[in-house]
């Protein structure tokens, strides 16, 4: 029977897997090589998103604990520091007692930026979703004040609980307001300005999880990441409804100058990454790796587009960025998890997941342009997820054929 407080430091540590974004069917083989690196092998593990069961067993039964994972997403400075430590810990243990201190020490952690330079990486980001989807140079600075506006929003809600559960249909209200009565005043689309300040919201990396999670039978935890992400986009969906009757019916808004070049959705890769790196707290020295895994895993989702479509470049793009994030970290770079976090947001693509939530709209009017919507957001899901799993499948047969190959030569 493994000693009480390695059994607490396994659990915390599933914990902070399941804050940290991970799957539910790779934290038990995390956890496991941890155990494995205190000598004990009998304990299993049960990952389900609202917490981690563990069972450990002995020579007169058998014990089994659950720890519960409640709290926020854990920040890419913290997913930094979590994921060293693992390594760390794999490769010389430390004091059970000492991980647990050091685990709880990473959750209870503060930002690295404060308040405003939070806020502002969110105006920054919102920005750069700007510069990749809309390509209209007269709403961008629009969408600067809308960005900064929500992330005040989110800083508010963080400190006050009650404030969280009426977040997303709050700021989808108030963005829709704002965007349909200033538009002919701006010059731009109304519904070019919905779409970037309400993308964090999208449960985007929720569902693409989810659907991954199905596919490899952790059914509990797939099932629950998807009811889950389409109560967000139900939250969404009526508080962009609700601004919209609020606001009136828009304006038609002739065009007066031409769209931005192919060239602006490439800076809209530096600009959201950028946006990431302050509104995440992203760890020091990541940002050259992190710009770059943007700028190849986006590459070739462009290429995969111009060949495939949409849905097979979500596809190729679901399919680089494992690949990427584990060569950043063998080139000593961050944690795999730190690129590949970033990079799934920029990837699952927000702006056409958000034309899903406002054709909901249309689909209640019994309007065809809110099903096609939804059917394409679902479709680009899950070519995504397929990717993602496939990427990470490869990436283990050629890990474990090395190791095999290395195992023979030696």
């Amino acid at each position: 029977m493994p000693p009480d407080n390695l059994l607490e430091f396994l659990r915390k540590c599933g914990v902070a897997l399941c804050l940290a974004g991970e799957t539910a069917h790779r934290i038990p083989d995390e956890l496991v090589a941890i155990a494995d690196a205190y000598g004990v092998g009998d304990v299993e593990f049960l990952v389900v998103p609202t917490g981690v069961f563990v069972r450990a067993g002995a020579e007169g039964g058998v014990t089994v604990d659950f720890a519960n994972a409640d709290g926020p997403p854990l920040r890419l400075d913290q997913v930094d520091r979590l994921y060293k430590l693992f390594e760390q810990v794999k490769a010389d243990p430390i004091p059970p007692a000492e991980g647990i201190a050091r685990v709880q020490d990473i959750l209870d952690a503060p930002p690295r930026f404060g308040a405003v330079i939070t806020v502002f990486g969110h105006g920054v980001l919102t920005v750069g979703i700007g510069l990749l989807f809309v390509r209209d140079g007269r709403a961008l600075l629009s969408l600067a004040l809308l960005g900064l506006l929500v992330g005040v929003l989110r800083l508010l809600a963080e400190r006050v609980q009650v404030l969280s559960l009426a977040l997303p249909v709050a700021a989808a209200m108030l963005v829709t307001v704002l965007a349909y009565r200033y538009s002919p005043e701006l010059g731009a689309d109304p519904a070019s300005l919905l779409i970037p300040p309400l993308a964090t919201f999208l449960p985007g990396a929720a569902l693409t999880l989810g659907a991954q999670e199905m596919v490899t039978r952790s059914i509990i935890s797939g099932a629950s990441r998807l009811v889950s992400s389409v109560y967000v986009l139900l939250l969404l969906t009526f508080g962009i409804y609700a601004g919209m009757q609020i606001a009136g019916p828009a304006q038609a808004i002739a065009p007066s100058e031409p769209p931005l070049g192919v060239w602006a959705a490439w800076v809209g890769v530096l600009v959201f990454g950028v946006g990431i790196y302050l509104n995440s707290s992203a760890p020091p020295r990541s940002l050259p790796w992190l710009l770059a895994t943007l700028v190849l895993a986006y590459g070739g989702q462009y290429l995969a587009g111009q060949v495939g479509g949409g849905v097979f470049a979500a596809f190729v793009g679901g399919l680089l960025i494992v690949p990427l994030a584990n060569a950043v970290q063998r080139l000593h770079g961050p944690p795999a998890q730190v690129v590949f976090l970033p990079s799934f947001w920029l990837l699952v693509p927000g702006a056409l997941s958000l034309v899903g939530v406002t054709g909901l709209t249309g689909l209640v009017e019994l309007s065809g342009t809110g099903r096609s919507n939804l059917v394409t957001a679902f479709l680009t899901v899950v070519a995504v997820s397929l990717g993602v799993l496939v990427g990470s499948s490869l990436l283990t047969n050629v890990t474990a054929t090395s190791r095999l190959l290395t195992s023979r030569s030696a």
